[in-house]
């Protein structure tokens, strides 16, 4: 008990830590994995994605032949964009993914 109340003392007198989120938003880090994203024009149809992807989050649009990512499944390990010779897909700094629809959770 006497070490803890100097430490309580001390710290009774600064600011908070934590930032009041809605309101104040920080920055994510250079390196921040994000959700990933596919250009349609420079993909070349190789699917080294669909093979690198390790949780099989990428499938391919029976419509536009191009891959898509299912947020839901993805584990943001950026495998898809290393993989990718031309860069189609890049890994973004979005982290506010939250929908209440499944059908939005889709990164084409």
């Amino acid at each position: 008990m006497p070490r803890a109340l100097p430490i309580a003392l001390r710290n009774l007198f600064r600011r908070p830590f934590t930032l009041r989120y809605p309101k104040e938003r920080r920055e994510p880090f250079d390196n921040y994995r994000g959700a990933p994203r596919i250009n349609r024009e420079l993909c070349i149809r190789c699917w080294n994605c669909i093979r690198a992807c390790p949780s099989r989050a990428i499938s391919i649009n029976p419509q536009t032949k191009t891959p898509r990512i299912n947020l839901g499944k993805c584990i943001y390990c950026g495998e898809c964009a290393e993989a990718c010779p031309t860069r189609a897909i890049r890994m973004t700094k979005e982290f506010e993914l939250a929908t209440l629809d499944k059908g939005k959770a889709v990164s084409e």
